[in-house]
């Protein structure tokens, strides 16, 4: 058999990019025959076929005429060149740091769980490592305390509410 082969259809897979037209989101799908399902927003000419992939050039295939694109890649930037014309793609990051879509200094939940107590409030003063919540998680408790003294300026949940990994559970500004 060859590698990576399933027998089963793989999920779709997604990248986006934004382009001189705005954010562009590719969904496709590469099957055991080398076919390549687009969004059928994109594949409005029916199937594509990938003939030749290689780190500069991509030979594609769809009603029967073959596209040739030429790719020069360069910090997460894409010049692609065909006889449509160029592009310059922007890569869009397909998982980023969950510290990098926060407010600063939100505080967020370690792992799955529930929050058993809620310590502070909205206005409170805090020091570093000041219990702020108790979370129960995998049938033990877990602290989420002050990283630095400041402010509460919100609290995102209340004892009792189930949160998942990454949740918010309040925001801490610095004094």
């Amino acid at each position: 058999l060859p590698p990576g082969w399933r027998n089963n259809p793989a999920g779709p897979q997604r990248v986006a990019f934004d382009g001189p037209a705005g954010r562009v989101e590719v969904t496709y799908r590469v099957c055991g025959d080398e076919v390549v399902e687009l969004d059928p927003e994109l594949a409005d000419s029916g199937p594509v076929r990938l003939c030749s992939a290689s780190p500069d050039q991509v030979v594609l295939e769809t009603a029967g005429l073959r596209h040739t694109l030429r790719v020069a890649r360069s910090a997460g930037r894409s010049f692609v060149d065909s006889a449509a014309g160029s592009v310059e793609l922007v890569d869009v990051p397909r998982f980023t740091e969950p510290g990098e879509r926060l407010d600063a200094g939100s505080l967020v939940a370690p792992m799955p769980g529930s929050v058993l107590r809620v310590a502070v409030r909205e206005g409170d003063r805090v020091s570093a490592g000041q219990l702020l919540f108790t979370m129960e998680a995998m049938k033990m408790e877990h602290p989420v305390r002050a990283p630095g003294a400041g402010t509460v300026t919100a609290v995102h949940v209340t004892a009792g509410a189930q949160v998942d990994a990454g949740a918010v559970l309040a925001v801490v500004s610095e004094p």
